[in-house]
């Protein structure tokens, strides 16, 4: 073959890769793939790797990932879903696999948790399954507490609680708490969470406070919170006559004054800068 044709024959393996939408990647190619080069992988279940909507990244061994969901708004991505990115705060950070909202207030959101009532999950792990994230991306998980320090230090970001939970007439009621500043610390510092300046009035995420697992107990009472209330948190105090919130708890998330049953929750991120004009 000569050089002709064979630039003719890799020009079009070129041009077929890159017209690889994530329906038409065979599952396994997509999944060696996701095991390959994404280090939460095991987020995503076999049999959902073609899912990613970006799938097609993976494949062509890019070079750079978006750093956040944000950034994949920006370079055209519009639907809801899963996507591969990778946060750059330091040299060598891997890509991971998260849960994107584009949809909701203008898009961008990248997902760090969600909950619901009815969650498979116990919620009630170590202190090394809280920091590698678990669950299923797609559905009810966390996604852990490394993979968000990397994220959340890459720049400012602003953070919301969303709150579901069904009235009477069965309708969901939907509210939720922003925070101005939303970063969690690395693992020297317990994964401590800032808050910066607070926009609720409820304390119900507690500034400067270390994480805390039912196999490290590092909250501010005498008695071990998670292992009181089956689930990792930022505790400050075990009181029960104190607003908190519990949102990695089985069948019991509340955060009053929101809601004191809440069908489901979800912890989203997105940059300070990103302005909502509709």
């Amino acid at each position: 073959m000569d050089f002709h044709n064979m630039l003719l024959v890799f020009s079009v393996v070129i041009l077929s890769a890159q017209s690889l939408t994530s329906s038409a990647v065979p599952e396994r190619v997509a999944y060696k793939a996701l095991l390959d080069k994404v280090a939460n992988a095991d987020m995503l279940p076999e049999g959902q790797a073609s899912m990613v909507l970006n799938v097609r990244d993976l494949l062509l061994k890019k070079a750079r990932y978006a750093k956040d969901c944000n950034e994949l708004l920006q370079q055209g991505f519009k639907d809801s879903g899963l996507y591969v990115i990778q946060p750059q705060p330091v040299q060598g950070a891997p890509a991971i696999v998260v849960n994107c909202e584009m949809e909701y207030d203008c898009g961008g959101w990248t997902l760090l948790e969600q909950n619901s009532r009815q969650s498979p999950l116990t919620w009630n792990e170590t202190w090394t399954t809280y920091e590698f994230g678990f669950g299923n991306a797609l559905a009810d998980h966390y996604l852990g507490n490394l993979y968000i320090h990397y994220l959340t230090s890459q720049m400012w970001y602003k953070a919301r609680v969303v709150l579901d939970q069904a009235n009477e007439a069965n309708q969901i009621i939907r509210r939720y708490a922003e925070y101005d500043m939303f970063r969690v610390g690395s693992s020297l510092t317990g994964y401590k969470l800032d808050l910066g300046g607070e926009m609720s009035v409820f304390n119900n995420l507690y500034d400067n406070l270390p994480f805390s697992t039912w196999d490290r107990d590092s909250d501010q009472d005498s008695a071990n919170c998670a292992l009181k209330y089956g689930g990792g948190w930022w505790f400050n105090t075990c009181a029960s006559d104190t607003p908190y919130a519990m949102l990695t708890q089985k069948q019991s998330i509340h955060w009053e004054p929101f809601c004191k049953k809440c069908t489901r929750v979800q912890i989203m991120v997105r940059p300070v800068n990103l302005h909502c004009f509709t």
